[in-house]
């Protein structure tokens, strides 16, 4: 015997490209051989992913499941119905809005009429037929009954868009109904032998497609009581266009990638060969055949890189954080709406607050402004996803960067925008030619100087970037000469950094100079910077 089952989407825990729904339904049951039929699952669905369990008062032995396609004539009419008799009951409040807007106009156009007939009011008076007082009376009339039109035309008017936008809103909702609900749907087939009679609730769990989140970060720099830290909020970007709503369902997210976990790329042998210059090119009487051009269109295609997938957008809440190996899972407290719409929900994954390391940095050869750097090891359990960072000092909002993936123990590095109270300049203070040399060899000298003023109110840690050139021949000789202070480091590459401690007010310049010396026969490009 066939009995249709009924079921509410419960839990769901969104990957980053797709979600696994758990539904729950409930039916009675008699001792017998039977068949569930669970209908309305979407067609993103994963039909290898449905699993099946249950529980009740009836003793139930699960059989098989097996899931067909379920066809429909047009959309469902309760929700049409339901949709059509709101959107009538908005168009008639706004044509009884208009209604009262004409009433309002008419009693304009009887107020100018009264005041057109001024000049038999000025006859009036002059003949004796009406007061002064009469006419100030008249006046105040229509200066009041004037200000009551405007107040309620404008109080019309105002009620007049707020039925607007909601006229929109559900013409819209009954438009994705008729359009977007798919003339078909998948229905899963529940064979089970029933023991004993009772009351049973399947329980339906699947994968589906077109769902998935994307991480989003708040850095806000925050000074209290002397201190610094730095609050980080994790947010989670969550979208579905499963063709199923969720609504009132316990949310999670996952850090796990289950599309990653399928299939180990394959290694190939690595081929390289002596280079061989290109042969001229001969002239061909026919084209290439049309097949060849297609399998190397075909080629072409399959080793393009597959595009990655738009970021996601969405509202706010809390989560608690499980482990589960490699991946994370962040639970959302109480239940949450998404709709089968596409618009974004965001939901909050965690709340820290760490203590930064501040300095600020620079790289005067480039910009004369230092930005100001927080450093901190992330303590967390779970990482941090590559993701968009909005960043904020106190309150106000500075900017935008990118964060990189961040796990436990790691170190992340943010900058926080630029301090004016520092000032940077680096200036050309040397640049001529050895001319004592009489061998056939050339030597030119260059010496910069750059100067760092702090301005605030307090010490602080300024780093200093800055290079000298890296030879590419041999006969070209590049050699640092006079450095004051010395470069706290200084890489194979020469490129050099300073870290300077600045008191409040206090200034520090740094000088170098280096030395380049080249055969005189030889051109050297890329010396002036």
């Amino acid at each position: 015997m066939d009995v249709s089952v009924e079921i509410v989407v419960k839990d769901v825990t969104v990957y980053p490209d797709r979600a696994r729904v758990l539904a729950v339904g409930e039916c009675e049951l008699t001792a017998g051989r039977h068949r569930l039929l669970v209908p309305n699952l979407p067609l993103t669905l994963d039909t290898d992913s449905v699993r099946v369990q249950g529980s009740g008062s009836a003793q139930v032995r699960l059989l098989g499941v097996e899931v067909t396609r379920q066809f429909f004539e047009e959309a469902p009419q309760e929700a049409v119905r339901e949709l059509e008799a709101q959107i009538e009951a908005v168009q008639d409040a706004m044509r009884a809005l208009e209604d009262q807007k004409a009433g309002w106009q008419a009693h304009g156009v009887y107020l100018d009429g009264i005041r057109q007939a001024t000049a038999e009011f000025a006859k009036g008076l002059s003949r004796g037929k009406t007061t002064v007082a009469e006419q100030q009376q008249v006046i105040a009339f229509l200066q009041e009954q004037d200000g009551a039109m405007r107040t309620a035309v404008r109080q019309l008017d105002q009620e007049q868009k707020t039925l607007l936008r909601r006229l929109q809103k559900l013409q819209q909702e009954l438009k994705q109904i008729k359009t977007t609900r798919p003339p078909q749907q998948y229905q899963a087939q529940i064979e089970v032998e029933v023991l004993a009679d009772g009351r049973f609730q399947p329980e339906i769990s699947y994968v589906v497609t077109q769902a998935g989140w994307q991480p989003l970060y708040d850095i806000r720099l925050v000074a209290e009581n002397g201190r610094t830290s730095l609050e980080i909020n994790y947010l989670a970007q969550i979208i579905q266009r499963t063709g199923q709503a969720w609504q009132q369902v316990n949310l999670a997210v996952s850090t796990a990638r289950p599309a990653l976990n399928q299939k180990l790329p394959e290694i190939h042998p690595w081929f390289i060969r002596e280079f061989q210059p290109p042969q001229p090119r001969q002239m061909v009487r026919a084209a290439a055949p049309m097949a060849a051009k297609m399998e190397m269109m075909v080629a072409d295609a399959a080793a393009a890189p597959e595009p990655e997938a738009d970021p996601f957008m969405a509202e706010t809440v809390t989560a608690t954080v499980e482990s589960e190996g490699t991946a994370v899972t962040f639970k959302a407290p109480g239940q949450t709406d998404i709709p089968n719409d596409g618009s974004p929900h965001k939901t909050t994954l965690q709340q820290m607050r760490l203590e930064p390391k501040l300095d600020y940095l620079t790289i005067p050869k480039y910009s004369d402004t230092a930005f100001r750097r927080a450093t901190v090891v992330y303590t967390e359990a779970g990482p941090l996803l590559p993701g968009a960072a909005s960043l904020f000092v106190g309150e106000a909002y500075i900017g935008q960067t990118p964060i990189k993936f961040t796990a436990q123990g790691d170190e992340l590095e943010l900058l926080l925008g630029v301090e004016d109270r520092l000032t940077v300049e680096r200036k050309l203070a040397r640049r001529d030619v050895d001319k004592k040399l009489l061998r056939d060899q050339r030597q030119l000298r260059y010496g910069y100087t750059i100067a760092v003023k702090n301005l605030l109110g307090t010490a602080v840690q300024v780093v200093v970037k800055d290079h000298i050139p890296v030879s590419r021949h041999e006969q070209i000789k590049v050699k640092l000469d006079d450095v004051r202070p010395q470069p706290a480091e200084q890489t194979d590459l020469n490129l050099l950094e300073w870290q300077l401690t600045l008191p409040s007010g206090a200034e520090q310049t740094v000088r170098y100079e280096y030395t380049v010396e080249h055969p005189r026969s030889l051109q050297v490009v890329g010396l002036l910077d």
